[in-house]
């Protein structure tokens, strides 16, 4: 790690794009972050041109600002000459900035500020233990005073899996300098205390604030940097655990919460007692729609139950507390389209002037001073590829200070359409449709398509800037992301759908996708491939497995093609609850391989590309040579593409361009120069 000057050209850090809000209040900046705003011409309209590839899969230029308590110091992860760094701005001064190169293969996990000098960096890279990948952490502070930084811990020999722990939990707001990790002492991860660290130790303390306990994994701190929740499993893998601390420091097992559903939300600081928490209600007659959870306030000394905010259409995301953790301010849900719940008549005016301003796009606080003098947000959608503003409450200013991706803006980008179709046992299934621009769902006609099915797959798609979508529209594919059961935000009943479904009830989503495109005229039925990673890479071999002749070709990157050992290899740091709940028990050894694409290559007819990154600590890279020794053997036709060094998410740059320039031509080449009538021009491609 070394100290860089090489991006000094870049001050001043506020462009000179400033919008200048007179009726700001300092107050707004807890509104910037959670109202849902659109700007498309954030990042300067240009003449319509044709970005080149490289434009969408280069990696974002910007990420994770963060702003110092003070508000003095601006952090945030930059891409420069191809290689990742951390830059250090001062904000409205003429000190120079500073730029932390991050090293050969390390990326920067997550940075903290603990004090108005000192900021904690966390970094991580694809190491293997054996068999077995995972993400070995390292942790540095850098003084700004000095401008030096160091490495934290010392490496610990024969420490095995010790070096990954390093998780940041977070900073005491009442003790500047006062931070709080993550840490396990020995070479096993799984026995976890909270350590309190001031100033730059060489080691771990001797003792930590919260000793390890028995089956719980991760911790959670509130804002003073008291611990109040305890994850983990039962030591037989086949339970979750949820414990909460009381105001007297007694632990009470929480764990029947689980079943309905639970996450902690928020810790509130005047009452240790109290937690807010998303959960179902206890009777399905205590709502309209049983598959919504609701904010509860949970009283862990009584165990009562207060409702605080009911779930009408949505569930509720985010619960925004003050910096100390003793209000609520706002409240976001899942749904991009219902208004935050905000509890201060200023920010409601504030928020509704900006929604006139900003009609159609996603805001989200990235990070914001302890004074509420300064904050960072980010402001995404189809036609704003990730535009960073600076609020500035003393001098009332808004200012643009960098994008995700130059190059591209509202003029060369496809606007992003809701739609939503019927599956085959006719449950609603909402996705969104990216056309080559120019194009809507009424004059696209028979399209080269690809749908994209998402990874997780409990998580899910939303209608925002997504760079292999507008990639693909770009070269003239269009494409459909859809929410399949399973997928969150869509309330427990059709998240359950999709448990223990990978093989059914998805991938007929899926596939019923593909077949409303082809019905709507959208899609030439002849020209369909389905593209994904990670559970997205599993679902597009399933699906060429269960309809041989739907699509044309195929794309994994990094999918599991073999339950039965992703299960068995998962459960050292998933556990077998994991597995059990949303995959399938290892006892059902004969459903997880009818359930595995590796067991009928000889059922797959399209050319299939597998894309294999060699360091993945999610998917073993094993699943991908099983499945391509698999096909290979039937003789079948495959394209295998490594990503040497590379994770789960295209982190690395160069691997980023040789899975996408890979995948273009791969798509070129089973849906357009397979069809020689259209290899002449006709297609659009």
């Amino acid at each position: 790690m070394r100290r860089s000057l090489s991006l000094l050209s870049q001050r001043p850090l506020v462009l000179r794009i400033v919008l200048v809000l007179c009726y700001f209040a300092v107050l707004s900046l807890m509104l910037l972050g959670y109202s849902q705003i659109a700007e498309a011409k954030a990042s300067g309209e240009t003449a319509a041109s044709q970005p080149p590839a490289s434009a969408f899969y280069r990696l974002p230029q910007y990420a994770y600002p963060q702003i110092s308590p003070s508000g003095h110091y601006l952090a945030s992860r930059v891409m420069t000459n191809g290689k990742l760094g951390l830059l250090v701005n001062p904000i409205n001064s003429d000190a120079e900035p500073f730029l932390l190169d991050s090293g050969d293969r390390w990326d920067i996990r997550k940075t903290l500020w603990v004090s108005d000098h000192a900021l904690l960096v966390s970094f991580s890279r694809p190491e293997a233990f054996g068999t077995t990948r995972f993400l070995m952490g390292r942790t540095m502070l850098l003084d700004m005073k000095t401008r030096k930084a160091r490495d934290l811990f010392k490496r610990q020999r024969n420490a095995g899996f010790a070096q990954i722990q390093d998780a940041i939990l977070g900073r005491s707001y009442d003790q500047p300098g006062t931070f709080y990790l993550m840490g396990a002492k020995g070479s096993n991860p799984k026995i976890r205390g909270v350590y309190a660290v001031r100033g730059a130790p060489q080691r771990l303390p001797n003792q930590p604030v919260q000793a390890p306990q028995k089956d719980i994994f991760s911790w959670e701190i509130d804002r003073q940097g008291s611990v109040r929740v305890g994850h983990g499993f039962t030591g037989d893998q086949q339970s979750g655990v949820l414990k909460l601390k009381d105001a007297q420091g007694d632990w009470h097992d929480v764990s029947r919460l689980l079943d309905r559903e639970a996450r902690v939300l928020a810790k509130p600081t005047k009452n240790p007692n109290r937690y807010y928490i998303l959960m179902l209600p206890q009777s399905q007659e205590a709502i309209d729609d049983p598959g919504l959870r609701h904010v509860f306030e949970y009283d862990v000394s009584t165990g009562e139950e207060t409702v605080l905010f009911a779930a009408n259409t949505s569930e509720v995301a985010t619960v925004l507390m003050d910096f100390r953790g003793e209000e609520v301010v706002m409240v976001r849900y899942q749904d991009e389209s219902e208004p935050p719940l905000i509890f201060d008549p200023q920010l409601t005016e504030i928020h509704a002037t900006l929604k006139d301003a900003f009609p159609d796009a996603w805001v989200s606080l990235q990070s914001i001073s302890d004074d509420l003098s300064r904050a960072v947000f980010g402001v995404s959608s189809p036609l704003i590829p990730g535009a960073l503003y600076l609020y500035d409450g003393a001098k009332r200013e808004l200012a643009a200070f960098g994008h995700q991706y130059p190059g591209l803006n509202a003029s060369n980008l496809a606007n992003v359409h809701s739609v939503a179709y019927s599956s085959r046992d006719g449950v609603e299934i909402p996705g969104y449709l990216t056309l080559p621009r120019g194009l809507t769902p009424d004059t696209a006609k028979s399209l080269p398509f690809v749908v994209l099915p998402h990874g997780g797959p409990h998580v899910r798609d939303f209608r925002r800037f997504d760079w292999m979508a507008q990639m693909l529209a770009n070269a003239g594919y269009g494409v459909l992301q859809m929410n399949f059961r399973g997928s969150t935000g869509y309330g427990v009943a059709f998240e359950k759908a999709g448990r223990n479904q990978w093989a059914e009830v998805i991938i007929n989503d899926v596939i019923d996708g593909a077949e409303w495109l082809a019905s709507k005229g959208l899609a030439d039925a002849n020209r369909l491939c389905v593209v994904g990673g990670g559970f997205g890479g599993y679902a597009a071999m399933m699906s060429v497995v269960k309809e041989p002749n739907r699509f044309q070709c195929a794309v994994s990157l990094n999918g599991v093609s073999d339950l039965s050992s992703f299960v068995t290899e998962g459960r050292w740091f998933v556990g077998g609850a994991y597995s059990r709940r949303y995959i399938g028990r290892l006892s059902e050894r004969k459903t997880l391989r009818e359930n595995s694409p590796v067991n009928h290559a000889q059922r797959v007819q399209a050319p299939l590309m597998l894309a294999v990154s060699s360091e993945d600590s999610v998917v073993n890279p094993r699943q991908t040579g099983r499945m391509h020794k698999a096909l290979k053997k039937k003789g079948k036709t495959v394209q295998l593409v490594e990503l040497p060094e590379g994770d789960h998410y295209l982190s690395r740059q160069a691997n980023r361009k040789t899975f996408a320039e890979a995948l273009l031509a791969f798509l070129k080449q089973n849906l357009v120069e397979s069809m020689p009538q259209l290899a002449k021009g006709d297609s659009g491609v």
